[in-house]
């Protein structure tokens, strides 16, 4: 692919709240606790950080759901077309949108609000190079490549990526705004470890690019993404990617970031160094931050892992700024 001209300057951050799991928030009736993970993490010290880049931060609230929409799917999907929706003005506003949630298949309603706006919509869905127009970077300890014939959790949320890729629940997909499949061959899964075998091989068998968590041994996760960003983009430091960060990708010596937590993952720097990879060899259009429960542990490991995203964070930003794309006041 040919490179690409530079990205148009952002003069604005956009953060948008979807605090949900499975279209709900916390309750005493609903349980799970991953919902309170963006309201942590925003009084951990985001939106104070996001202030010291002196542009002007616009935080935005995806509202509840209405008990209209029927179950957890439909609840979620109508999540995702406004996620989309704001995440296209967010883009068109000139605005580089920092999205917060509860389920890491938000990410789905963030790929389809890049594609349905300015900086992607001019590409061809035929054509087989602006069909890569948009990569994404997925820091998770599972898959989320499952598909409802491969799901044997029921577990909704373990789809996100084969949901981005359009493998499934395409009806549905269609209803969200902008929705347009991210090829698998423009995706890289960062800190994948806690897999079953069927998982495994249906990764392995993808067209996607994968560096590998061992909890056996000690993976230098920078290196090994460095080395899959010039594969899947080789010189195209134009690229656009989706930044997803899943906060169980961390190691959980740092703590438990949700009930799924598991040793093999990157630490506080090598969070850092593959966010400075990323931003050196693309420009990410969005950075999505999810699964995290501050519940799940003792105080001082939330405040731990919190800190750890927030840096990351910071760390895509000046990195946008050193490239000239966000602003400078």
């Amino acid at each position: 692919m040919p490179p690409r001209g530079p990205r148009p300057v952002l003069s604005s951050i956009t953060l948008i709240s979807s605090p949900y799991h499975v279209g709900l928030r916390a309750s005493p009736i609903h349980r799970s606790r991953i919902s309170e993970g963006p309201d942590y993490i925003k009084s951990a010290g985001l939106v104070s950080l996001l202030q010291t880049y002196h542009v002007p931060v616009h935080q935005i609230d995806i509202p509840p759901v209405a008990d209209d929409f029927e179950g957890e799917i439909g609840r979620t999907f109508e999540l995702l077309r406004r996620v989309s929706g704001a995440v296209t003005h967010a883009r068109n506003q000139s605005s580089f949108p920092i999205v917060l949630a509860g389920n890491c298949c938000t990410s789905v309603g963030v790929a389809a609000g890049l594609w349905g706006s300015s900086d992607l919509r001019g590409t061809a869905a035929d054509d087989d190079d602006d069909g890569d127009a948009l990569g994404c970077v997925w820091f998770d300890a599972h898959d989320d490549y499952n598909v409802p014939d491969t799901v044997v959790s029921g577990y909704f949320d373990s789809q996100g990526i084969a949901m981005m890729a359009g493998e499934c629940w395409k009806a549905l997909l269609d209803t969200v705004p902008g929705f347009r499949p991210t090829r698998l061959r423009r995706v890289i899964h960062c800190g994948m470890r806690d897999v079953n075998d069927l998982e495994r091989s249906r990764v392995e068998a993808a067209d996607m690019a994968v560096v590998w968590g061992d909890a056996a041994r000690k993976v230098d996760f920078e290196a090994g993404l460095r080395h899959e960003l010039h594969r899947v983009f080789g010189s195209d430091s134009e690229a656009a990617t989706l930044i997803h960060l899943d906060v169980d990708s961390l190691d959980c010596s740092l703590g438990k970031a949700n009930q799924f937590a598991c040793s093999g993952g990157l630490l506080e720097e090598e969070l850092l160094g593959c966010m400075a990879a990323i931003t050196e060899r693309t420009k990410p259009l969005a950075f999505t931050i999810a699964s995290f429960d501050p519940l799940c542990d003792t105080d001082d490991s939330a405040q731990r892992l919190a800190a750890a995203v927030i840096q990351a964070v910071g760390k895509v930003l000046s990195g946008l700024r050193s490239a000239g794309v966000l602003a400078t006041h």
